[in-house]
């Protein structure tokens, strides 16, 4: 029964800090992004793509992941419906309002812009008409909103560290939660308390975090998909923010008890 309950304790740490390692591992990473250009250069960067039309931003959202648009304190506590990687848009009503011909003029341009243009549809983001390209470290799309409207948005494409750092980051979780767990529920009944709820308050997230990371090594590196999306979704960040204070709280009830038994 003891080594049972061993197994199961390795197999749940195992799996909630893999999860939070191929969280952080992608947090990290995503700090190499570099800034979205500035008005002007975005201006110039998609005016090729829309060659009779005068634009301007409509809107814009510079942070490398964020909540858009920012939400305070209580986003912080329990979290946002709105996170992403950030991006530059423009809204833009082609003449005679055939999106079919502005969106073929649009692929053209991408293409003799050196542009890499994906033929896959499931790249553009939840969008059924629409390209979507690459070109460095940026990422065009332009689709249909509405019944009239274009938007052409530029974003930033997964740095190149994210994958590698989302691995490590997951293997490391998987090795110390192993090993932690199994130490934890040897504990007293305060930290075998602590330690269960803990991973008992993160299971939402643990349990999405890995299809969510399977997407992200499946999907092209057009995608500005965040390994550590669902610890801040609306519900899931004040789960998950209780989940990891109450696991701190069972390692530092486990370290004061073992420092009590070590000879002095």
């Amino acid at each position: 029964m003891r080594q049972r309950r061993g197994w199961l304790a390795g197999i749940t740490g195992a799996l909630t800090l893999g999860a939070l390692g191929a969280a952080l591992g992608g947090w990290l990473a995503w700090g190499t992004a570099p800034d979205l250009p500035d008005d002007r250069a975005a201006i110039a960067l998609v005016q090729p793509l829309v060659p009779a039309s005068r634009l301007s931003v409509d809107r814009r959202h510079d942070p490398a992941f964020g909540y858009d648009p920012p939400e305070g304190a209580a986003a912080l506590l329990f979290g946002g419906d709105d996170y992403n990687g950030g991006y530059v848009a423009f809204r833009v009503d082609p003449p005679s309002q055939n999106l079919t011909g502005a969106l073929g003029i649009a692929r053209q341009a991408l293409i003799d812009g050196n542009w890499t243009v994906s033929t896959r549809p499931a790249d553009l983001a939840g969008q059924l008409d629409g390209v979507v390209a690459v070109r460095g470290d940026l990422v065009v799309q332009a689709y249909q909103e509405g019944a009239s409207g274009l938007v052409l948005e530029i974003g930033r494409r997964e740095p190149a560290p994210v994958g590698p750092m989302v691995a490590l980051g997951a293997l490391a979780g998987l090795a110390l939660g192993w090993l932690g767990m199994r130490r934890a529920v040897e504990g007293t009944p305060l930290t075998v308390v602590l330690a269960w709820a803990g991973a008992g308050f993160l299971a939402p997230c643990t349990l999405l975090t890995f299809p969510i990371t399977a997407m992200m090594y499946a999907a092209p590196a057009t995608g500005t998909v965040a390994s550590w999306d669902i610890y801040t979704a609306f519900g899931f960040r004040f789960l998950a923010n209780l989940g990891i204070l109450l696991l701190l709280a069972a390692t530092v009830t486990a370290l004061i008890e073992r420092r009590r038994h070590l000879p002095r």
